[in-house]
């Protein structure tokens, strides 16, 4: 291993801290846990990365975002299975994962976000655990439903359904934020 290799990886991995903390505290709540995905990821990365997995003119920190929230699937799974530990009873909201500098939005648009963030979150906390995590794969991380299904071990159809289901639960939720309110 030559140095500049863990030097440019030190480098790329430094300007995606940020997303991959925000990455991390989407999918749990406890700070160790957010810290302990992180390093995971930061490891992996640097794994794959030294083994020449990462493409050049890729975008680093929405790779590192997918190693991040693939381990967390995985472990999800794996605890799933053995029925201990890690839930994702604390999988909360977020936003698309990716350099924010690829998004383009509305003064008005920046406002909506930052005014509907805390109330999603939360309508988001309240969902059961795999209408969270289908979601967040489908539409905050942006996977198609054959890619979610893929990762969720389950057919394509339960996707579409708890989406379904997800989606009305949170669009009753936010009604009635919006409504206390006078927003709607």
């Amino acid at each position: 291993m030559t140095s500049s290799v863990r030097d440019d990886y030190a480098r790329m991995a430094r300007g995606c801290e940020s997303t991959l903390i925000a990455t991390a505290r989407r999918l749990v709540r406890d700070d160790d846990r957010v810290l302990d995905l992180v390093q995971e990821a930061l490891v992996r990365g640097y794994e794959a990365f030294r083994a020449g997995k990462f493409v050049a003119g890729g975008k680093p920190c929405a790779w590192l975002a997918r190693i991040l929230t693939n381990h967390f699937i995985n472990e999800w799974r794996r605890e799933k299975k053995w029925g201990a530990g890690v839930t994702v009873e604390d999988v909360t909201a977020g936003g698309e994962i990716g350099p924010e500098a690829t998004r383009t939005a509305s003064a008005d648009m920046l406002l909506l976000e930052a005014t509907l963030e805390e109330p999603l979150e939360k309508a988001l906390a309240e969902l059961p655990d795999a209408l969270r995590l289908t979601v967040i794969l489908v539409d905050m991380q942006e996977l198609s439903y054959q890619e979610a299904a893929e990762r969720l071990s389950v057919p394509v159809g339960t996707i579409r359904s708890r989406l379904a289901r997800a989606r009305f639960q949170l669009a009753e939720r936010l009604q009635v934020w919006g409504r206390e309110r006078g927003l709607v």
